[in-house]
């Protein structure tokens, strides 16, 4: 028996939903390790193409070394750079006006603010303490702990209200 479900696939967000997080499987891990794995081996090839011993010196030959580690050096530091993981998302659940607000802190310093109604969510799970909320496409919101009483039966009467529970 498998446990495959339609959640575990990459999901196309739309520019009102949240961009899809891969917290079923480690694909997104392994992505941005071999990238950073790449960045780093092109960047040391393009110094040793430099310190490599016996190599012709004439002028055409280091023009195209000249040519190559520039270009392998470039491509290194850009996928090394982009193999960072981006910041989580600070969850805000505004029980009056009853939505979540995502924050998240980009690399250029400002801020991209998103709201969901409890109503827009494709479903919310419990378990315990532990509340997933998804977004459209089967997009992970947020997943919070809440370990206050009150606030848990006020989250969990929400979302039964808007029927996600």
């Amino acid at each position: 028996m498998t446990a495959v479900n339609e959640f575990m696939h990459e999901t196309t967000p739309s520019k009102f939903s949240a961009v899809p997080v891969y917290t079923m499987d480690g694909g997104r891990l392994v992505v941005r390790s071999g990238q950073s794995l790449l960045g780093v081996a092109l960047i040391l090839a393009a110094v040793g193409l430099w310190i490599m011993p016996g190599s012709d010196l004439s002028n055409d030959v280091m023009l195209m070394k000249l040519v190559l580690s520039v270009v392998a050096a470039g491509i290194g530091i850009s996928l090394s750079h982009n193999a960072k993981t981006d910041s989580a998302p600070s969850v805000k659940i505004d029980m009056v006006r009853r939505e979540i607000r995502l924050v998240r802190s980009k690399r250029d310093g400002s801020n991209d603010r998103k709201r969901f109604k409890f109503a827009d969510l494709d479903a919310a799970e419990m378990d315990g303490n532990h509340f997933t909320l998804w977004g459209r496409h089967n997009a992970v919101l947020a997943e919070v702990d809440i370990k206050d009483p009150r606030l848990h039966r006020s989250l969990k009467g929400a979302l039964q209200d808007a029927g996600k529970l």
